[in-house]
């Protein structure tokens, strides 16, 4: 770079007084000169370095900064730095059925109420676990169980879902409603009484050993701030379809709110043909150990659409039931995929018609007993149930365990698949083999038999084809007619059949063996069979078997309860009162990829999922045990 320094600002002739006047800006010129070369000197010297201490933030494409550092231009590339991405709320992602909007609506009081939300959005005062009898809090801080009462001691942290204070007015209405609905704890329950805002006491008509389960199987749902005025109306001491309650039911069944209120861990928000939304409840009062911050439920119209759910990894758990090979083809799919099994709390039987012959002879169904082979029936019903191949006591296989001792299943009559056995015992009561290779009776008739089941219900009607084809090959030509459902209860239970595939140890709901034997002895079961009032027990002595049921529903000595167990067991076993084939399982799919902290497939928190498998989302969710699966 040249600088050129003015030594003369004219060419033409100066004055004395101009030539001194130019002299002085000359002298003024040069010094100039002289300083602007100093400082060209000083500008190309290495500069010392400066830190600039500047953090900047850019969202936008790289750009150039020029900055003057010492009187030296300077250039920075300034590379954009990401912006954060909004945190991704953690969803768990399930399945099930709903009403469909518009008819979609929030009461459980109504057709077409809560859905799939049930167990997201309601609580009952704890939980029971069926596998083990335990209890597990819910809104309920504890417990004391009496002879004729049962105190329940409320948390007072608890909110429903529109900000309001949970509290024991809240059970009250909740109960009182109930009672329109005829629901199964009023077989029991007196009154309910509340001392304050946060104790309950349940007042029995009769001392029960079934408080704990009948309780946890009530969902809280109606808040007295919303339902208050049809509580306050209703008259537990006349019938449910009596004036006043009529009346009442018919107008509480008109309040239809948009969503569910509960007192859950997650609140419905969004409701669609599509999709159920519940989001997370910020105030629940465990919402620290809930790490999911929504639940997205799609429709469940079908098994077949569940299935391709869990292999596309679209939904985390689901139950539905599936075939071997459609099991291990979504296995495959989803290598992180586990199956638990717990007990659905009922088995698949055969029942005879005790009323008729020759099934009115128990020799005769001990013997035809042997001659099914009930193994190949479970695998051809429903590949992944229980195997019930060798009793036939009336108490889940799932918790044999529990209820009978070693010494009374060893001293039960084993009914294990032997043909041989079946064409010994026959003979002895006097039947016999025709040329045809049939059997007759002893007045020389041939048996030929009727097998019926319920039309709807597909897996039924394998076993019924199966069961007739196994006792046709044994000499008794059979055939299986399915009958529509609604058809089908009614006609057997007025006794119009000769052999039915029919619900085998049913414990639905209390997981107790009250429900299976009073089910068998005198309720559906009992009345489809023609089961008699009284037979023989394992003394010998006759055994008015209501007495024996009521026994057991009342009595709280857990010993006394389980002799009064093995007696009936006994009963039910060595008089062959139903031949049951295979304990229901549901297979619970639950996808690891997705979700940490899954309990281990035989943990007894699996119970919780027979008859609601979100129950069990929801406590193993509620406890902190389920986690977004780390990536």
């Amino acid at each position: 770079m040249v600088f050129h320094i003015p030594t003369e600002l004219s060419v033409h002739h100066q004055t004395p007084k101009e030539e001194i006047m130019f002299g002085k800006k000359k002298q003024l010129w040069s010094v100039l000169g002289l300083l602007v070369i100093v400082a060209l000197l000083v500008s190309c010297a290495t500069p010392t370095p400066q830190v600039i201490k500047e953090t900047v933030v850019v969202t936008q494409p790289p750009v150039e900064i020029t900055k003057i550092v010492a009187g030296t231009p300077v250039v920075e590339v300034v590379t954009a730095t990401p912006a954060p991405k909004p945190a991704q709320p953690a969803i768990y992602r399930a399945a099930g059925g709903w009403t469909k909007p518009p008819a979609y609506h929030g009461s459980r009081f109504a057709p077409g109420g809560v859905g799939a939300a049930w167990w997201y959005v309601f609580e009952p005062l704890f939980y029971y676990v069926p596998a083990t009898g335990d209890t597990i809090m819910a809104v309920a801080e504890s417990i004391d169980e009496g002879t004729d009462t049962f105190t329940v001691k409320l948390r007072k942290d608890v909110k429903w879902h529109d900000g309001k204070p949970f509290t024991s007015k809240d059970v009250w209405t909740t109960l009182q409603l109930r009672y329109l609905q005829n629901a199964s704890i009023w077989n029991f329950l007196d009154k309910i009484e509340t001392p304050d805002d946060y104790t309950l006491v349940f007042h029995w008509k009769e001392p029960t050993a079934l408080a704990k389960p009948i309780i946890a199987g009530e969902v809280l749902c109606a808040p007295y701030h919303i339902y208050g005025k049809w509580a306050d109306q209703v008259d537990t001491t006349v019938a449910s379809d009596e004036e006043p309650n009529k009346s009442v039911m018919e107008d509480l069944s008109n309040y239809k709110p948009e969503f569910p209120i509960g007192t859950g861990p997650f609140k419905v928000t969004t409701v669609t043909a599509s999709e159920m939304i519940l989001d997370k409840f910020a105030d629940h009062y465990h919402a620290d150990n809930v790490h999911f911050d929504q639940v997205v439920i799609l429709p469940w119209s079908s098994n077949e659409v569940i299935w391709a759910y869990l292999m596309a990894g679209e939904v985390y758990r689901a139950h539905p039931a599936t075939p071997k090979d459609t099991t291990e083809a979504i296995m495959a799919r989803q290598p992180k995929m586990k199956l638990a099994l717990p007990s659905d709390l009922a088995q698949f039987g055969i029942g005879f018609n005790m009323r008729i012959k020759p099934f009115s002879d128990e020799n005769f169904r001990k013997a035809i007993a042997h001659a099914i082979d009930r193994k190949k029936l479970r695998e051809i019903t429903y590949y992944y149930a229980g195997d019930v191949d060798k009793y036939a006591h009336n108490v889940l296989t799932s918790m044999e365990e529990r209820w009978l001792s070693k010494d009374l299943l060893d001293s039960l009559t084993v009914y294990d698949y032997d043909p041989a056995k079946a064409e010994s015992m026959l003979k002895e009561l006097g039947y016999a083999k025709g040329a045809d290779g049939n059997w007759v009776d002893p007045d020389g008739n041939p048996l030929s038999w009727e097998v019926n089941c319920p039309a709807g219900y597909s897996d039924w009607v394998l076993a019924c084809d199966e069961l007739a084809s196994q006792l046709t090959e044994f000499g008794i030509p059979s055939e299986c007619r399915p009958i529509e459902n609604a058809v089908f209860w009614p006609q057997m239970t007025s006794g119009d059949f000769q052999v039915a595939m029919l619900w085998s140890a049913v414990w639905w709901g209390y997981a107790h063996p009250w429900r299976g034997f009073n089910r068998l002895f005198l309720g559906d079961t009992g009345k489809r069979i023609g089961c008699p009032p009284t037979l023989p027990g394992p003394d010998g002595e006759e055994v008015d078997l209501e007495e024996l049921a009521t026994k057991m529903g009342t009595t709280t000595d857990e010993a006394e309860l389980k002799k009064l167990v093995e007696t009936a067991a006994w009963i039910a076993n060595e008089h062959m009162l139903q031949l049951p084939y295979c304990e229901k399982k549901l297979m619970e799919f639950h996808n690891y990829a997705f979700v940490e902290g899954w309990p281990d497939v035989d943990d007894p928190l699996w119970s919780l999922a027979g008859g609601g498998a979100e129950r069990a989302d929801v406590v193993m969710m509620v406890q902190g045990l389920l986690k977004p699966a780390t990536k």
